[in-house]
């Protein structure tokens, strides 16, 4: 599953208006509740594991993707 996939379903948003950019500040339904949510299935779908210092820097879509990378997975 896409990112944006993953994003679109927990966030009840269409696809097309997430990218890299999107973050709770410009996201109506990110709120704290959902950023854990995001987090979980992240972490879930893609096998990984974050620490608190990594979560507390996710703040946007492209964070997220940055940091999937560095633990070596495309998104």
């Amino acid at each position: 599953m896409k990112l944006e996939e993953l994003f679109a379903n927990l966030l009840q948003e269409p696809v097309e208006s997430l990218n890299d950019e999107t973050s709770p500040r410009n996201t109506r339904s990110w709120d704290s509740l959902k950023h854990v949510e995001l987090v979980m299935a992240v972490e879930g779908t893609y096998s990984v594991q974050f620490s608190m210092p990594e979560i507390a820097g996710l703040n946007t879509m492209g964070s997220i993707r940055q940091l999937l990378k560095l633990k070596g997975v495309e998104a």
